[in-house]
């Protein structure tokens, strides 16, 4: 039976983020916009072949391919494919589809290699080339109902797994061996396989999925939850700390669908936690009900983070709030969808305003140096007059 290519993005999509990025182009006088990245790529068109989709401020985008024009052809939303067998080739194959002159050209240049920005200097030398990744960015942050459900999707097999997790904990697994079965369980789901990320350098495997102490073990992952890993070559999740009775076990899993993520974090243990865990835990809940009365449009993003930690630092725990040493991070929580770490960012100075359509993963958690970690992690889609919430799965301590 021959495979076939599903959750292919529908065209109306398509034609709506560009047309969202055309206002903007308009508004601030952009000729075109060069699309390199691969997941603004298949925001805008549908798939991630390597080349150059090149979108002018009217009219429909021409997608110069360099591999494969097969796959493209197949998936893109857009029809103007072009071959493109060299970089160099970009100035004259534009010229003859009748796109251009451009005098400016927006980049995404939070992402854009620099050996990228400089041919394109050289490539176009009368043209003026600026930022396009804050209004990339800006648009991407409210999400569509299509976007959404691929979210839910990615949400539900991570419900899925947790709810067999408690199946393959026992005393002396290492982190490893319940990681290996859990990961089987998404994949076998359909879970994408990786997890994309915006910040340079910032890779992650299926998320944190730290015992005990290794949820507060350094990292340079801009996360409060820590992780070892097998070696520090590839310092993502999965040692071989073995799990022992009266512990926390810190599920901080990212689950993939269509290209959309889904980002939740419970706590589990074999056995019962000791009572100081047990009555962060309760506090980490309480603080969670009051942040969601907050999730509506209007609300500053900074608002939430500041009184998350105002309440947090009332308590015995504010030290081991969002991470201890270098895992601490002072932020409550950020955007998710085709990436882990989109905006709004909910920090003490961000200027962002919640709006409907955007969706968060909120993540309030309490660490215990040399101990481990306590807290969840749950994602909102937030709405004309609140919030949907995509994570619905048991938020207490998950005894085994």
């Amino acid at each position: 039976m021959k495979d076939e290519t599903i959750h292919m993005l529908p065209p109306r999509e398509a034609a709506d983020r560009v047309r969202r990025l055309q206002a903007w182009m308009r508004k601030d006088s952009v000729d075109a916009v060069f699309i390199f990245q691969n997941a603004d790529l298949y925001f805008f068109s549908g798939t991630i072949q390597r080349g150059l989709l090149v979108i002018p401020c009217s009219g429909d985008p021409v997608y110069l391919v360099n591999k494969s024009m097969t796959r493209a052809e197949s998936e893109s939303a857009w029809k103007r494919l072009v071959p493109l067998p060299r970089m160099d080739d970009i100035p004259k194959i534009l010229e003859a589809e009748e796109y251009g002159p451009f005098a400016r050209i927006g980049l995404e240049m939070d992402v854009l290699p620099a050996d990228y920005y400089l041919r394109m200097l050289r490539l176009f030398p009368e043209t003026e080339f600026l930022d396009a990744s804050k209004a990339i960015r800006t648009i991407r942050m409210i999400k569509s109902p299509y976007e959404t459900e691929q979210i839910r999707k990615a949400s539900q097999m991570l419900d899925s797994a947790w709810q067999h997790l408690p199946d393959w904990i026992r005393p002396g697994a290492t982190e490893l061996e319940i990681l290996a079965q859990m990961e089987q369980h998404l994949r076998l789901q359909g879970h994408q396989g990786i997890l994309r990320t915006r910040g340079f350098n910032y890779e992650v495997g299926y998320g944190a999925f730290s015992v005990g102490d290794n949820a507060c073990f350094p990292t340079s992952f801009p996360g409060s939850t820590g992780f070892k890993g097998l070696y520090p070559a590839i310092s993502n999740t999965g040692s071989r700390r073995r799990l022992e009775p009266g512990e926390p076990l810190m599920v901080d899993i990212a689950g993939g669908y269509g290209g959309y993520l889904a980002d939740a974090a419970r706590t589990f243990s074999p056995g019962p936690l000791p009572p100081d865990m047990r009555q962060a835990h309760a506090m980490i809940l309480d603080l969670n009900r009051e942040i969601e009365s907050m999730l509506k449009p209007g609300t500053e993003c900074s608002r939430i983070c500041n009184y998350a930690f105002e309440k947090i630092g009332e308590s015995p725990y504010a030290r081991g709030f969002m991470g201890v040493g270098d895992n601490y991070m002072k932020y409550i929580g950020h955007g998710i969808g085709l990436e882990l770490d989109e905006w709004p960012v909910l920090a003490p100075k961000s200027d962002a305003v919640l709006a409907s359509g955007m969706v968060l993963a909120i993540e309030p958690k309490i660490f215990f140096p040399g101990r481990g970690g306590v807290g969840i992690e749950n994602m909102y889609r937030i709405t004309d007059t609140g919030f949907e919430k995509l994570t619905p799965f048991d938020e207490d301590i998950i005894v085994v």
